[in-house]
């Protein structure tokens, strides 16, 4: 498990950077002098060298202390923003609204926290974090008593977050992501780039560009980490909200769920009807809507963009079209296996199914797909400060966007 560093001595650092004097940064945060100096020693141990120059009474940052320093700031912020969202709710009230977790909170009592919302019960946050339940779930009700709001409502067994445990569970995720992007950017300072890069997929761009994106950087930093997180657009962009995950690629929304996440358009992708090769429609050379309509289909779920695209081609299905016999998922393993042993028909791109068109298992329905064009990009948090790693994935993204022959070049995003 990564170590984390104490949030008293993160606001003394802070001070010392801000104030350039290690003493008034001791005053400020109300821990004596000797007590300052091991707390910056501390520090400078787990960040792996030394953070403050000490010139007389005056300090300044270190190259080292500059990153550190930054990321520090970072997770103090979200702090205070997490402290003031729960004062409108708290029973100590607005007083102490920027500084009541900077102040009361510890780092064990966050990762306590993030730690529940991931396993969804104290018994599996303990698991997670290799400590007794009894003491994360002391962790997590200090928590909740320094902030005079109840974040957690139920009985044990059906125990779950309130509104206010889970934003301040997401505000904990990001804190900790903070320290962990501080350590990985101290090393990569070092020349090390064995940091950890978290990306989101949508269905998309999972079978070639990012496969070609990973491998790019793979021979570039192969002691980097890449982990890859599929799902649904709505459970990934609460991932991407809460730090869990770096960058989400795929489809984008014409309106993002939430208003801090940032879209940026890398290509444009068309989408093709598919069946199995031997398809009967796949020896006409001409296809019609009536033709369309008398097959089975297989569709994206309800709120994809593919789904409004299917659904606007079925308004001109002879007679309408009914959902009924339909089969919906968004595992393109599952749909290709239905496709092979079926006459059923789907909506894809076809760089989703290139390795199969190849291999002569799957083919493209003669039949011309009006409006299908889809922005395909990132997404990211509004405030997100990738780490050296993180920049080089983008860069690797970018030219296997560039080399793909099937994107639409003319739409290649390169700001």
């Amino acid at each position: 498990m990564p170590l984390y560093p104490n949030l008293r001595h993160i606001r003394l650092f802070e001070a010392a950077v801000d104030l350039s004097s290690l003493s008034r940064a001791a005053e400020a945060v109300h821990i004596s002098q000797p007590a300052a100096s091991q707390a910056i020693s501390k520090l400078e141990a787990l960040f792996g060298g030394l953070l403050l120059n000490r010139q007389g009474a005056r300090v300044s940052p270190t190259e080292r202390g500059l990153l550190v320093a930054r990321r520090a700031r970072r997770s103090l912020e979200l702090l205070r923003l997490a402290s003031t969202n729960l004062a409108r709710q708290s029973r100590i009230g607005k007083g102490l609204a920027m500084d009541l977790l900077e102040v009361h909170a510890t780092v064990t009592q966050l990762r306590a926290l993030a730690a529940f919302a991931d396993m969804g019960s104290f018994q599996g946050a303990a698991r997670t974090l290799g400590q007794a339940e009894p003491s994360v779930q002391r962790a997590s009700r200090q928590l909740e008593r320094i902030v005079g709001v109840q974040l957690f409502e139920g009985a044990y067994r059906s125990l779950r977050l309130t509104p206010a445990g889970t934003m301040l569970a997401s505000h904990a995720h990001l804190i900790l992501r903070e320290f962990d992007s501080a350590r990985e950017e101290v090393r990569e300072m070092e020349g090390t780039f064995d940091g950890r890069v978290v990306i989101g997929t949508l269905p998309l761009v999972r079978t070639k560009i990012i496969p070609a994106a990973i491998a790019k950087l793979s021979s570039r930093r192969p002691h980097a980490s890449i982990e890859l997180l599929d799902g649904d657009y709505e459970s990934l962009v609460m991932a991407l909200l809460s730090g869990k995950i770096d960058l989400l690629v795929g489809a984008l929304r014409r309106r993002t769920l939430d208003n801090r996440l940032v879209q940026e358009t890398l290509f444009s992708d068309g989408l093709s009807v598919i069946a199995r090769a031997d398809h009967p429609l796949r020896q006409r050379s001409r296809v019609t809507y009536h033709d369309l309509a008398r097959y089975p289909w297989i569709l994206p779920r309800q709120g994809t963009p593919t789904r409004a695209i299917f659904e606007s081609l079925a308004e001109a299905f002879p007679g309408g079209w009914s959902s009924h016999g339909t089969i919906v998922t968004g595992s393109l393993v599952a749909i290709r296996g239905i496709l092979l042993q079926t006459d059923r028909l789907t909506i894809l791109s076809r760089q989703q199914i290139e390795y199969d068109e190849k291999a002569r298992l799957l083919g493209v329905i003669p039949f011309d797909l009006p409006h299908s064009d889809r922005p395909i990009g990132m997404t990211r948090r509004g405030n997100w400060e990738p780490t050296v790693l993180q920049r080089d994935f983008i860069s690797a993204l970018r030219e296997a966007v560039a080399e793909n022959a099937g994107c639409r070049p003319d739409l290649i995003n390169d700001t």
